[in-house]
Formats: C-alpha cells, sequence, structure tokens
C-alpha cells in the first residue's frame, strides 16, 4: 500500500524546437522544397529544455535518468554521490558509498507502478519524498530541502539483473532507504528507520 500524495506535480519545463530542425526548416524553405517539406522538418523532434542549475548532476540525459545515487552503508538511505563531499548523514559526518551506482529516472509520468515527487535534499544529499505538507527530518536539521529533478520511482514490479527491490519510504523522516538487511540502519528521526508504502525497484548501472 503506498502513502499519499498530496502536493501537485511539479510545473515542467516547455520544449522548444532543437536547433537543427530550425535551420532544417529554413534550408528546405529556401530550396525551394515548398511548405509541406518545412511543416515536416519544423514538426521534429525538440531538444529538451536546459537542466535546472539546482538539479543535482546537471544536465539531463537523454533517457531522463541521473546516475551516482548511492547507497549508505552507515544510514541505509540513497544520496547523491556527485559532489566533491558527501551530505551529512543520520550515523555521523557524510555518507559512505557502497554498492551500485543506481540510474534514477526524473521528469517522466507518474504511472500505477512508478511515483513521483521524490526530492534531492539540498543539506544531506539524501532522497526523501516531498509529497506531504512537511518535508520529515534531515539529519543536517529540520526539514529537508528540496531541489532540482523530479524523481518517478518504479515500484511493485520484478526486479531485474539491472535493478534491485527492498528499497523502502521511512514515515519518520521521508527518507528512501535499504531494507534488505536485519536492521535498519539510522534514522534522523531517531534510532532505526521505519518502514511504509511501495516496494520501489531502482535500476543500476
Amino acid at each position: 500500500m503506498g502513502f499519499l500524495t498530496v502536493r501537485d506535480e511539479d510545473p515542467q519545463s516547455q520544449a522548444r524546437p532543437g536547433r537543427r530542425d530550425v535551420l532544417t526548416r529554413a534550408l528546405s524553405l529556401a530550396a525551394g522544397l515548398g511548405t509541406a517539406a518545412a511543416i515536416g522538418a519544423a514538426a521534429g523532434p525538440a531538444a529538451a529544455s536546459p537542466a535546472k542549475t539546482a538539479s543535482p548532476a546537471g544536465a539531463a540525459s537523454a533517457r531522463a535518468n541521473q546516475a551516482d545515487w548511492r547507497f549508505c552503508t552507515k544510514c541505509y538511505g540513497m544520496f547523491f554521490r556527485g559532489y566533491p563531499t558527501d551530505g551529512a548523514c543520520p550515523g555521523g559526518g557524510g555518507h559512505d558509498s557502497a554498492g551500485y551506482d543506481f540510474n534514477l529516472p526524473h521528469s517522466i509520468p507518474e504511472t500505477p507502478t512508478a511515483q513521483h515527487n521524490w526530492r534531492f535534499c539540498t543539506k544531506c544529499y539524501g532522497m526523501f519524498f516531498w509529497g506531504y505538507p512537511d518535508n520529515g527530518r534531515c539529519p543536517a536539521g529540520n526539514a529537508h530541502a528540496a531541489a532540482g529533478y523530479d524523481f518517478v520511482l518504479p515500484h511493485d514490479i520484478p526486479a531485474t539483473a539491472k535493478s534491485q527491490r527492498n528499497w523502502r519510504f521511512c514515515p519518520k523522516c521521508y527518507g528512501l532507504y535499504f531494507y534488505g538487511y536485519p536492521t535498519n540502519g539510522r534514522c534522523p528521526a531517531g534510532d532505526a528507520h521505519s518502514v511504509a508504502g511501495y516496494d520501489f525497484v531502482l535500476p543500476f548501472l
């Protein structure tokens, strides 16, 4: 059973024609190929809008996935390892990475087996759920602070050779953590994480 989403989806950037499309249309008109050819060129694939500067890893890939998301051996949470420092861990200091390099989808429509409103926290570098009026508990103090992409995480689907299940929502801190060990890591709200909601199945490289 999933948890409720109470925030509206973030506004998405408007796609604009790519440079190649504009040039093709201009050349078609200059060559006298006619209105139909020019319209066909203008209707080609649009270029992606520039990524938000607040996003943790820069420009989006063609598949709208972002790599460098890692498991922390101290708190069991998912955090972004694309900066010179490793954020703030409830286990003390920065996060310690291990395991797979997760490549997480973002900026795509939500489906019955993929949930949006997962965000990067600029304070702890962790992944947290941004779908409630408050923003959970951040190990850097107070609530999480959202920035960057709207991640859309697959859940309750079969795992493959390139994906891992047992990633869960903690209703105490709102973070995403790995639920595959006898203990549940360290929660910034105190003691271990609690488990609720979907079983997320996350792709890795």
